[in-house]
Order: structure tokens, then C-alpha cells, then sequence
């Protein structure tokens, strides 16, 4: 899959069209750390024009959908685990190594979930808490990784 079939699953599959999440790049040039503006998915994938200036190559990155939790492990041992228990209640889930030194588990509800809601899933199974925040944004998938160049990948 491409980061655009993945970009356009999550809008119309998994957010049924009701949440236009926001996405950027980020790119590492000598020691500065670059970042594009925060773009909305339509405003990148639908545009009435598909010219030479219609391309997402700069997209690494995306917000989290209010129906989804992120769980941002680096310990690899405990993937397993967490997968097991997942599948035991029949969760829609998708697991990646991140492309950096990461792993993130992503959980997909039929409805969307509290700041607070996410952080008791969050922190239920010890991952990193600032993923509970509708603000954060995470390394796209099927994309190069922005430090590391790395693909975000299944595992």
C-alpha cells in the first residue's frame, strides 16, 4: 500500500468520511529539524486541479484520528503480548515498526474516543501518554521515516 491508498483508507474506511484529519512533513537538514505547514487531508488529496503541482511526497506525517488510539512502545518484547490481547477481543488494529527506533500499535473504535478515554487505553498497557492528545501528529504509514528514512512498515 502507498501513503495515499493508506491516507485515503483511513478518510473514507476507517473515519467514514467524518474526520478530516490534518497531516505535514517533517525533514532533517544538517542538524535543523524543517516542518510544513499543518494541511487538512481534503485540502492535499482533493484537489479540483490534478496538475503538476498536485503531489504529497512531502506528507510523512498525520493526526491521529479521534477514533484511534496509538500505542508508542520501544520495547519490542511486549508487542507480542499486547497483539494477543488485541485480537482476544476482536480489536481492529494494525501494528508498525515505526521506521525510527519505535513501535506503534494503532486501535480503531466505531466511535470517537476522549483525550481521557485514550490516555486510560494509553496508559492500560504502559505506552507513551503524549499519544493521547488530538494535537499530536505521528510518522505516516508505508512512508519513509523523517530522520531515519526508514519505511514505517506491518510487522
Amino acid at each position: 500500500m502507498n501513503k495515499k491508498d493508506w491516507m485515503d483508507y483511513l478518510f473514507y474506511k476507517i473515519g467514514q468520511q467524518q474526520y478530516d484529519f490534518m497531516v505535514c512533513g517533517l525533514n532533517k537538514v544538517e542538524d535543523k529539524t524543517l516542518s510544513t505547514k499543518w494541511r487538512k487531508y481534503s485540502d492535499v488529496c482533493f484537489p479540483v486541479d490534478i496538475g503538476e503541482d498536485w503531489k504529497i511526497e512531502w506528507v510523512n506525517q498525520r493526526q491521529i484520528l479521534p477514533n484511534e488510539v496509538v500505542l508508542d512502545l520501544e520495547d519490542k518484547e511486549r508487542i507480542d503480548e499486547i497483539i494477543k490481547t488485541l485480537k482476544e477481543k476482536k480489536a481492529l488494529f494494525y501494528a508498525y515498526a515505526t521506521g525510527s527506533k519505535g513501535y506503534h500499535i494503532h486501535i480503531f473504535f466505531k466511535k470517537e474516543l476522549t483525550e481521557n478515554q485514550k490516555l486510560k487505553i494509553i496508559q492500560h498497557y504502559g505506552a507513551d501518554t503524549q499519544k493521547a492528545s488530538s494535537k499530536t501528529m505521528i510518522a505516516l504509514e508505508f512512508t519513509p521515516h523523517w530522520k531515519s528514512g526508514k519505511i514505517k512498515g506491518l510487522i
